[in-house]
């Protein structure tokens, strides 16, 4: 009976590995081959689709998308962390209320669009790359507060106040012992927060006109738009588009998966 659960663990382990990663190898062959090409294996390789994106500059977009991405985490996560620091270490009026901070990311953000439209503009920040990093913050806030607050409960509160009694007054014991104890949950917040504003499309449709400031999701609506059939094209786009994020994600992946298991049981 062990042998066939064990088994049973590894057909289902094996189906959802080929349900996720022979759409990857798809779209990485599919942009590296003739349109015509539908080989399983292809026996040859171009990399004219690449060209033409690097012609179509492509490679802008995503500089636009890395900017607002890393404003986003950069805004994001000094202000997270005080309110976390905050929620987790102090009681004040209404601190039983602050997980009504899950609710706002549920909202629709489209159903507050025309005003923030308005705001940005009033602010002169419209038709800048700002005006997405300050929405992508705002909207990235409330769960990156709260994934903050799991972390620094995980944290034992003995050891911070030891430190208090030792001399040290709460904003240093902060930086100098729950952060440093908290770093994995601060890079795990700060995937989260680099890989929402990556992919949000709403806000750069929104706040911006001009081309030349257009992130990865909007210039590939515009490819899919403007290539028709040229599969190889957008895949190639897919292709480009999805590298930064994964090449950030492995290269942090060991802290993320210690910060997400440290703040799981808060």
């Amino acid at each position: 009976m062990r042998r066939i659960r064990l088994l049973w663990a590894w057909l289902g382990t094996l189906f959802f590995a080929v349900v996720i990663i022979f759409p990857v190898y798809w779209g990485v062959r599919t942009s590296l081959v003739p349109n015509a090409n539908l080989d399983l294996i292809p026996s040859s390789i171009t990399f004219e689709h690449y060209r033409a994106l690097l012609a179509a500059g492509f490679l802008n977009n995503v500089k636009n998308s890395l900017v607002v991405s890393l404003g986003t985490v950069q805004c994001t996560l000094p202000i997270a962390l005080l309110a976390g620091y905050a929620l987790a270490r102090f009681d004040f009026p209404g601190k039983r209320y602050s997980v009504v901070l899950l609710a706002l990311p549920l909202l629709p953000a489209i159903a507050v669009l025309v005003p923030l439209i308005l705001y940005m503009r009033t602010l002169g920040l419209y038709n800048t790359l700002r005006s997405v990093i300050l929405a992508s913050t705002v909207f990235s806030l409330p769960y990156a507060t709260w994934m903050i607050r799991g972390f620094l409960l995980s944290i034992p509160r003995e050891i911070e106040e030891a430190a208090l009694i030792d001399g040290c007054g709460p904003m240093r014991a902060l930086f100098l012992i729950d952060i440093p104890l908290a770093a994995p949950g601060l890079i795990a917040v700060g995937i989260f927060s680099l890989i929402s504003a990556w992919n949000n499309y709403l806000f750069s449709f929104a706040f911006t006109t001009k081309r030349t400031l257009q992130v990865v999701p909007a210039a590939l609506l515009g490819f899919i738009t403007a290539w028709g059939e040229n599969y190889g094209g957008m895949n190639a786009a897919a292709v480009v588009a999805m590298l930064p994020v994964l090449i950030f994600f492995l290269t942090f992946q060991k802290w993320f998966i210690q910060g997400m298991l440290a703040g799981s049981s808060k």
